[in-house]
């Protein structure tokens, strides 16, 4: 009913906004010069698509394509445009953790907390904002886009499945007058979930706003974004054998941990985001047909305001799932509230006027520093903690000879709880072959961090969980390397740090002193053979200290499909079967009063294979599919847990559709 209620009201405000084009681009076509151009990224965690090498390749856009860039400006002077993905390939992976290949540790329900399986380490420098464990459900600054219109763009999909569980996107863009764009991305989750309080509620959007000067000398951009998050926690079932041995076949009346208590959290975040620029030279006239051979660039500035509140509250702190750790502070109620907010101001100078100087096209430079004040009030506190640093930071990028491409970046932490973090990346990219006989591309990066743990470790506390560490600098080292041609990638990932830093087995945190490393080996990407195909991505992963870092040792997942034109071409029919699996192992535990995960060595979990089959149409801008999961589980083996005590879900059907409109 709550879904129903916002897709009306998401469907009126489309219909609403629709209306309101006054001009609309007559652009339909334009071409671009033929040229390596800079990717900036924020952040590792990028979909496949994104982590690529954008070019600005000579062709024809056909005016329904769409594409934006992400983020911030520095990928629009870049011109680091990605296009949407219109396929079939992907679709039917609708869930954020699993969609294009994703594979993640989670509990018995859709939007609820997560851990990625493949081992990520964390590279950012700064102050920690994110809680990690629900960052695939929710909306960043990093991945907001911004749409680069020909005609208007607008999106709805819709996905019902078992147990009642719906999922509502709407994406909509359109030029209001000539140079300003308004756009919005709204997500509906609500899923009942088949344990008791296993229900999540997730509903994230943000509306964005662009406009450039008609000669293009100044551009701004700008965006509200806000997540709200609400999922019950029941911390696991209490039996595992009750399960396993199907002496209970509905699930609802399953024994679970926190059977007498309401327990949730409740996880609110929300931002504005404003960033203009001011190129430093005039645009050339008309009658200046000469390129620049040198562009003085542009100045930005960038304004940010972020407040997060995190909820945890439990009407029954004296439940027997706690009873092993500290005693309450409040032994009638827990709530446990948390309040940040963070005010950033960044300043920068690149060298990138107008794209259209001899110098930009193999050398970018820049260079600025952030500022960023900082308040918190930790659960049980009455005591605000204020505090301020500043982040210089500089970075290059240059094209050598014709065919390789080197970036770096670095930056310094002054002041403020992370004061003498720094970060240093470099990347080289390799092209081989020529334009007319490419045979692939070598990547190489080095990454270099050292940064303080995060807050959460340093000092906390809850009603049950308390502490206040003094903490070692951890630094990291990642060097990589891959090859890919087409759409297959094949790599190593090499990580080596110290003072690593977790959540124990006594849920407390830890470090590790000694040095440790870690070597992961992957393979990645699809394979057309005829109308037939191989989409996949298999990992390999060892730890100099496995009785710490608890990932799996392989995981996999292989998707073998049939795609064929269908209705004399007029759309494309793709049918398959995806496997997914990984080995077993001695998976995290949740614990749902911190949001995080903690160390635990006596449930494995692992070791079976779950079969998907599915059925994808697409007919011109519409798609839907149909969707059996998990059917290994009809054979009668009942172990398969994605978490400790949290059993992924049975076998269950999808229905889901999606419809573009360029109009």
């Amino acid at each position: 009913m709550k879904v129903r209620k916002h897709f009306t009201f998401i469907i009126a405000l489309t219909c609403l906004l629709q209306g309101l084009t006054f001009a609309q681009t007559d652009t339909l076509v334009v071409s671009r010069d033929s040229s390596l151009v800079i990717l900036q990224t924020g952040t590792r965690d990028k979909s496949e698509n994104q982590q690529k090498t954008a070019f600005r390749l000579t062709t024809s856009i056909d005016s329904t394509d769409v594409r934006f860039f992400s983020g911030s400006l520095d990928s629009l002077k870049a011109e680091a445009f990605h296009e949407i993905d219109t396929s079939t390939l992907y679709f039917q992976q609708y869930d954020p953790l699993f969609h294009q290949n994703g594979f993640y540790s989670t509990l018995s329900n859709i939007g609820l907390a997560h851990k990625n399986l493949a081992f990520t380490p964390t590279l950012s420098v700064g102050y920690d904002f994110e809680n990690k464990h629900f960052r695939k459900y929710s909306y960043q600054n990093s991945r907001v886009r911004y749409y680069k219109l020909y005609v208007p763009y607008s999106e709805v999909r819709y996905v019902l499945g078992s147990k009642k569980e719906q999922v509502l996107s709407v994406v909509l863009n359109r030029e209001i007058f000539k140079g300003f764009v308004f756009g919005l991305d709204i997500t509906v989750l609500n899923s009942p979930g088949p344990y008791e309080r296993s229900k999540s509620d997730d509903k994230r959007y943000y509306f964005t706003a662009q406009y450039y000067t008609p000669n293009k000398r100044y551009g701004v951009v700008a965006n509200y974004l806000r997540n709200k998050i609400v999922v019950e926690e029941n911390g696991g079932i209490r039996y595992d054998s009750v399960f396993e041995d199907k002496v209970e076949e509905n699930r609802r009346i399953i024994p679970i941990m926190l059977d007498s208590s309401s327990a949730r959290n409740r996880i609110t975040e929300s931002g504005v985001y404003i960033e203009q620029y001011f190129n430093l030279l005039r645009p050339k006239s008309g009658k200046d047909s000469v390129k620049r051979k040198i562009d003085a660039g542009n100045i930005s500035w960038a304004f940010q305001l972020q407040r997060n509140k995190r909820i945890y509250d439990d009407n029954n702190p004296l439940v027997s799932f706690y009873r092993p750790y500290a005693a309450p502070i409040d032994s009638t109620e827990t709530y446990d509230s948390l309040f940040q907010q963070r005010i950033h101001n960044r300043v920068k100078w690149s060298s990138i006027g107008y794209n259209d100087d001899l110098l930009s096209k193999i050398f970018y430079i820049y260079f600025g520093a952030d500022h960023d004040f900082i308040q918190q009030t930790l659960p049980y506190d009455s005591v605000k903690t204020s505090f301020s640093q500043i982040t210089p930071f500089g970075g290059i990028s240059l094209k050598l000879f014709k065919s390789s491409h080197l970036t770096a970046d670095g930056r310094i932490v002054l002041g403020g709880y992370n004061n003498g973090d720094y970060r240093i990346t470099a990347k080289l990219d390799q092209f081989l072959g020529t334009s007319d006989k490419n045979v692939g591309e070598l990547h190489f990066g080095l990454h270099f961090a050292g940064r303080t743990p995060s807050w959460f470790f340093s000092e906390y506390q809850s009603n049950r969980f308390r502490w206040k560490n003094d903490l070692k600098k951890e630094t990291i080292m990642v060097l990589s390397g891959s090859y890919q041609f087409k759409s297959i990638r094949a790599g190593v990932d090499f990580s080596s740090f110290s003072n690593y830093t977790y959540l124990n087995d006594s849920v407390q945190p830890e470090q590790i002193g000694t040095p440790s490393t870690v070597l992961k080996v992957y393979l990645r990407g699809n394979l057309p053979i005829g109308k037939f195909g191989i989409n996949s991505r298999l990992v390999y992963q060892t730890f100099s200290k496995p009785e710490i870092i608890r990932v799996p040792e392989f995981f996999g997942i292989l998707d073998l499909y049939f795609k064929s034109p269908v209705f004399k071409k007029a759309g494309t029919l793709q049918t398959g079967f995806q496997f997914s699996y990984f080995t077993s192992f001695y998976a995290d535990a949740y614990m749902p009063e911190l949001r995080r995960f903690y160390l635990q060595s006596e449930t494995e979990i692992g070791n079976y294979l779950f079969a998907d089959f599915y059925v994808t149409l697409q007919v011109k801008t519409a798609r839907l599919f149909l969707k059996a999961a998990n059917l290994t589980s009809y054979l009668g083996n009942y172990t398969y847990y994605l978490a400790p005590h949290y059993p992924a879900r049975d076998a269950r059907f999808y229905f889901g559709i999606s419809w573009r409109f360029h109009d």
